[in-house]
This record gives structure tokens, C-alpha cells and sequence, in this order.
């Protein structure tokens, strides 16, 4: 398959960039000098910057507990005070609608898509994989969101990192710098694919949390302790189980990430709110080089004084 047939089914200006590499001879990248260097040194070897991109309205993120509303309050004037603590509920626990399940769909599909389009764009330039992915993430109106992705993909010299021919046109990516790429591939491990997991926990605000929030004595919030635990176990849980179908593959954790917020429940209470993500590359086992590819060769320097 030619490049333009795998360029069709890009978005305009993703096939100008192939078809102007194309007929330019020339290769970009995101790559510094040293970074550069290292991806050489595992016979890789750039053939272009690559984008993807993706604008979602994500206008329905669910809704907080229903605690508040369902009997957690009683004892006092009017339903007034929390007879009890209240649970922790997660994005994982609801239902296709419930709590933040709708929000937490939403973010993968964007998030997950960008990637796909980038890839489809290594594909075009004939790369085999995506090293450096940066991903973000940007508001740009309302509930309109911008999901991007940006990476160098490169193209392996040494015959045992190309994919064979069953496998023809799949592209790895991975958010590792090409300096730890470098290090998974002449360690034995090649780079597969970005893996995500996102969850949304939420907690009412009860008589306990409220105290505890607001009391002078030094002491743990133990509410909210509760809340970013079952958040951050979830979201760990959720990279895995992205991760685990395939085969043999490791997985390297490379950045976690907490926010909290609150919302409004009922007339007076508050639902706390924590949102938690786990972001990693797969490696999956190779061959390891049989000495180092030719592409790798590069000079040593030797001081010309005693040290």
C-alpha cells in the first residue's frame, strides 16, 4: 500500500503535511541533539512530527451522590444533621448514566481518539512507531474540549523491530522520551501503546467530614483520605486492565495526576468530588540485539590528558 492510499481518510491537513514530507525529502522531529542520539543508538531514525486531534462537546458529566437525598439526613429539625457517615462512591461503580460514568466515557473517547488520528498519520508517513507523545487536554468554549496529540515518529533500522507482515501498518506509540525508549529497546523490550485510566470518586458532605474539615485540632480528614484513595485505586485498576490484554506486556507508570472539586447537593449540602488518572506505556519483550545495529555506530571520545 503507497502513501497516499494510506493517507486517505486523514483530515486535510494532515495529508499536506504527508504529501509535502513526501515530496520534500526532508524529516522533521521533535527530537533535541541528545535525544536524537539515543533513538540512533536503538536504530530508530525520525521521519516526522506527527499530530492528531479531536473537539468534543462534553456537555453531560453525570451527577454527584444521591445520598443527600435518600435518607442520609434524619434526627434533627427538619432532616437538619447526617445520622450517619457517608459512602464513597466511584465512576466505576454507576451505571451507563450514573455518577460521572458519562464523563469518564466521554474523556477516554477524546482522549483515545486523538491518539488514533496521530497514528494514522505515522501510518501514512510508513513509520513504526511514536516516541514523546504529548497529550493535552484544552477548554476552549463552554463544555467544548479540544483533545491533541503530538509525537516524533520514527522508523526502525534493525529488521527485528519491524512489525512482520501480519502485523503490517500498526504503529506503536509511547510518551517515553526517546532516551528512555532507547534504554526499553536495548534492554529487550519494545514500546506498544499509551494506556490510560480515569476515575471520578464522590463522597456527600456528612456530619464527620464537615467536622473534620473545620475543626482546629490537627488530625486527618478521614472523608477525604477515603475519597482520593477509592479515586486513585480505581484509576490504577482501570490503566491495568487496558494494559493486560497484551501479551506479556509490562506496564511503566509515567504520570499520575489528582484534582479535586465540589458540587451542590440538594438545597444546602455538598458533594467533594476527586478525579484521578494514571497514564503509561506497555512494553511488550523483543529479541534482543544480536550486537548493535550498524545505524548505532557513533564516536567515542577519549580525554587526551590523564585524569
Amino acid at each position: 500500500m503507497n502513501v497516499n492510499d494510506l493517507a486517505r481518510g486523514l483530515p486535510l491537513a494532515a495529508q499536506q503535511r504527508v504529501e509535502r514530507q513526501r515530496l520534500s525529502g526532508v524529516s522533521s522531529s521533535l527530537f533535541s541533539a541528545p535525544a536524537a542520539a539515543a533513538a540512533q543508538s536503538a536504530g530508530l531514525v525520525p521521519v516526522g512530527e506527527v499530530f492528531g486531534c479531536l473537539v468534543m462537546t462534553m456537555g453531560w458529566a453525570g451527577t454527584g451522590c444521591s445520598w443527600g437525598y435518600s435518607g442520609g439526613f434524619g434526627g434533627g429539625l427538619n432532616g437538619s444533621f447526617i445520622s450517619a457517615t457517608s459512602p464513597v462512591t466511584t465512576s466505576g461503580q454507576g451505571s451507563r448514566y450514573g455518577g460521572f460514568t458519562p464523563y469518564v466515557k466521554a474523556f477516554e473517547s477524546g482522549w483515545n481518539g486523538a491518539i488514533a488520528r496521530m497514528l494514522a498519520e505515522a501510518r501514512a508517513l510508513g513509520a513504526h512507531g511514536v516516541i514523546g507523545v504529548r497529550i493535552e487536554r484544552t477548554r476552549l468554549e463552554n463544555q467544548t474540549w479540544e483533545f491533541t496529540a503530538l509525537g516524533t515518529a520514527v522508523r526502525s533500522m534493525d529488521p527485528i523491530l519491524v512489525p512482520p507482515p501480519a502485523l503490517a501498518g500498526q504503529v506503536w506509540s509511547t510518551n517515553l522520551s526517546a532516551e528512555d525508549t532507547a534504554s526499553a529497546i536495548l534492554s529487550g523490550f519494545l514500546p506498544h501503546e499509551i494506556v490510560l485510566g480515569l476515575s471520578v470518586s464522590t463522597k456527600h458532605e456528612d456530619w464527620q467530614l464537615a467536622q473534620q474539615r473545620n475543626g482546629w485540632d490537627n488530625q486527618e480528614v478521614e472523608g477525604m483520605s477515603e475519597l482520593i484513595r477509592a479515586a486513585r485505586n480505581e484509576a490504577r485498576s482501570r490503566v491495568e486492565d487496558h494494559a493486560t490484554h497484551v501479551g506479556g506486556a509490562e506496564l511503566v507508570v509515567t504520570q499520575m495526576d489528582l484534582y479535586e472539586f465540589e458540587t451542590q447537593c440538594g438545597q444546602d449540602g455538598r458533594d467533594f468530588h476527586a478525579e484521578a488518572s494514571v497514564i503509561g506505556t506497555t512494553l511488550v519483550p523483543v529479541p534482543r540485539f544480536r550486537g548493535r545495529p550498524e545505524s548505532s555506530r557513533v564516536l567515542t571520545v577519549i580525554p587526551l590528558k590523564d585524569l
